[in-house]
């Protein structure tokens, strides 16, 4: 009896220390599904090389949408213009006694005024504050994407163009005067200015000789932290 208790007894614990072995399912192989996701992947890469480089992939995602019709450009018109009186640089310059001014007469910039407004250019025109305690002008002008040298970048010719146009602004400004004429302009590029922003120009150290004017300017990026371009100038009236 005893005999037959510690055989079962045996029994249970060989039992109990017997390892159990499940057989796993067969896992079914993601090769397809690899093979899928890369042809799928290598044919959209594809045709949008074959259609758009890299910089009109970058371009469609940095630019606005210019409309074509005229309905839709007075659209975009007013964006930007509501964009432009948004800006906290605009905001401060009518706090610190600058106060919007106009011109007295038409420019004869027609590069500025003519050539260069349309949609993707200087869609919209330049907006000017003047402070005549200090006699520093400050001008707010749109850049678009069609003002490019390099791939997303500002051509300087443009940029020279703007800062002249502002400068020839700030000395009629300045003298009360109508007309003026450009003596000497020099400039020195700082930073790369990026299309499709706004740029704040900033005339100072305007210094009055008879009518001989002498004054410093600088082009900054919209948040007006950053300086892209410095230059001076002489004019006579």
């Amino acid at each position: 009896m005893i005999s037959r208790l510690g055989l079962t007894a045996g029994l249970r614990l060989y039992s109990n220390a017997t390892k159990k072995f499940v057989i796993a399912p067969k896992r079914q192989s993601n090769k397809w599904i690899l093979a899928g996701t890369f042809g799928a992947s290598f044919g959209l890469g594809w045709f949008v090389t074959q259609h758009m480089t890299f910089a009109d992939v970058l371009a469609k995602w940095m630019y606005d949408d210019v409309p074509e019709n005229n309905e839709g450009l007075m659209k975009y018109k007013a964006q930007l213009n509501n964009r432009l009186e948004n800006m906290n640089v605009v905001k401060q310059l009518k706090k610190v006694g600058y106060s919007e001014v106009y011109p007295q007469k038409k420019k004869s910039n027609t590069l500025i005024d003519e050539t260069l407004r349309a949609p993707g250019g200087i869609t919209i025109a330049p907006r000017f504050f003047y402070n005549p305690r200090t006699k520093e002008t400050v001008g707010v002008y749109h850049l678009g994407m069609k003002l490019t040298g390099y791939p997303f970048l500002v051509h300087g010719g443009i940029l020279a163009t703007v800062m002249e146009d502002l400068m020839r602004e700030s000395v009629m400004f300045a003298k009360g005067s109508a007309t003026e004429k450009t003596k000497d302009i020099t400039l020195s590029y700082k930073f790369p200015t990026f299309a499709n922003q706004f740029v704040v120009v900033r005339i100072t150290d305007v210094e009055e000789n008879g009518k001989n004017v002498k004054l410093r300017a600088e082009i900054m990026d919209q948040s007006g932290d950053r300086t892209l371009v410095k230059g001076k100038g002489s004019f006579s009236t």
